[in-house]
């Protein structure tokens, strides 16, 4: 018998300074489902600006990967989370395409490619020098004969996640150039539910990740920089909709706070 998750719902609201309005358990340990596409595309992004990558490189796709477990055989995304935009086996995409992929619609296959591209390290150096500090990635998705084997998964924390973003949206992980096609790229995700709530006209971006009883949502709100509002929420032992739910109403409280935050100073230094 599957046992049935603790609910748990932790938060940070912050700037992109490091700035914390408010925050909730903020280093209780969530797995970080779609939430790890972040730091795998600012390792990108940090490769394209030392020149060891470029956008039209081509990048094979395939919809077969290599287990972290020797001699465990190849294993395919599971059921129910591929990505049917693929082009078939063997056809080469260029990188650009494949972040797209992973990014705006939460392609697995396009990040397991991009594993393989950057590799685990870099990855974990983009949390490590984010300033997130109890979160790691170790294995791909889908690869459950590596999870059967006990061998390190994948954690993130609110607090993570949050440094995370406001590292990427502050500049500190990639040069402007670069900075701006992350913040580009994370804008016109389809997906989540942050950006359902904030005001129309107003810019955002952001990284979901969701699995059964779990429900992640990271964005920024407002055009990149120091002041930008990042907002970071991790639930589990909810449903889809009880999830959703729970981070729609912190946005709501977050927008609110920030902004009673925001006429205060304005007064103050009237």
């Amino acid at each position: 018998m599957t046992e049935t998750p603790t609910p748990a719902i932790a938060f940070r609201i912050s700037r992109a300074d490091g700035d914390v309005l408010a925050e909730r358990d903020p280093n209780l340990p969530f797995y970080p489902a779609s939430t790890v596409k972040l730091a795998v595309l600012a390792a990108v992004g940090r490769g394209l600006e030392s020149g060891a990558l470029q956008l039209d490189q081509p990048v094979r796709s395939t919809d077969r990967f290599p287990s972290l477990v020797a001699g465990a055989p190849d294993f395919r995304i599971l059921p129910g989370d591929e990505d049917p935009g693929m082009p078939p086996p063997g056809t080469p995409m260029p990188l650009a395409e494949v972040a797209e992929r992973m990014i705006v619609v939460s392609s697995n296959e396009a990040t397991n490619l991009l594993y393989d591209v950057v590799g685990f390290p870099a990855v974990n150096q983009v949390l490590a020098d984010a300033g997130a500090v109890n979160s790691g990635v170790h294995r791909k998705f889908s690869d459950l004969a590596a999870s059967r084997a006990g061998l390190p998964g994948n954690v993130i924390t609110a607090r993570d996640l949050g440094k995370l973003m406001e590292a990427v949206v502050g500049g500190r992980l990639a040069d402007h150039h670069w900075t701006a096609w992350m913040c580009d790229m994370l804008s016109r995700q389809e997906l989540g539910v942050i950006g359902t709530r904030v005001p129309t006209g107003t810019r955002w971006g952001s990284k979901s990740g969701w699995v059964d009883g779990i429900q992640h949502d990271v964005a920024f709100i407002g055009e990149p920089g120091p002041t930008t509002l990042v907002i970071a929420v991790c639930t589990r032992g909810f449903d889809e909709p009880q999830g959703e739910q729970c981070i729609a109403a912190l946005t709501d409280l977050a927008l609110a706070k920030a902004q009673r935050r925001d006429d205060a100073s304005n007064a103050a230094s009237s």
